[in-house]
């Protein structure tokens, strides 16, 4: 049996396309940034948000990572997928079929969590919404709580939406040129 083509421009996973490889990256990244600063590994910013977060009666700001929902994702994949094999549309109309799917569900992910965060008490500082992050501040108990949001999948430092801005201008700048 024939590798169905690739629609997207990074490696599919056994379970169909995966979002763009820099956003994956920058996921990657971010992760392990926030694993070193929970094993302490970064004292001095450890201690500076500690300080920060107790001068403002326990409230914090942390970078919330969002995507959208899956089986969505899933079945526009398998309906341009369908549209590809029976010829309709070329490999890179396919391409950029799903890329636009999955913006318009990362944008739809990101308004639900908006609405949520809202709802918790919990202020959307800003967003960059390419790599599915949010900037959010409000109460340790409300962010914690926001684990349990549709689409989030992690909580993470407040220095890593600032590297997520500062990939994202990257890419603009460069895609301008």
């Amino acid at each position: 049996m024939a590798t169905p083509p690739r629609l997207s421009e990074s490696e599919p996973d056994d379970e169909g396309m995966e979002f763009d490889t820099g956003r994956r990256r920058f996921l990657e990244l971010a992760g392990v940034g926030a694993a070193a600063t929970l094993a302490g590994c970064n004292t001095g910013q450890t201690e500076q948000t500690t300080d920060s977060t107790a001068t403002n009666g326990g409230a914090a700001t942390v970078t919330a990572a969002v995507e959208p929902d899956q089986e969505q994702l899933q079945e526009r994949e398998s309906a341009i997928r369908s549209e590809l094999d029976s010829g309709n549309i070329s490999q890179s109309e396919a391409r950029a079929q799903f890329r636009d799917a999955q913006s318009e569900l990362r944008q739809e992910a990101l308004a639900a969590f908006e609405e949520q965060a809202s709802e918790a008490g919990i202020s959307v500082e800003d967003s960059v919404d390419q790599f599915g992050v949010v900037l959010v501040s409000g109460p340790a108990a409300a962010l914690i709580g926001a684990l349990d949001f549709d689409g989030v999948t992690a909580l993470l430092p407040e220095s890593t939406f600032e590297e997520a801005q500062s990939q994202a201008q990257t890419a603009t700048t460069t895609a301008s040129q």
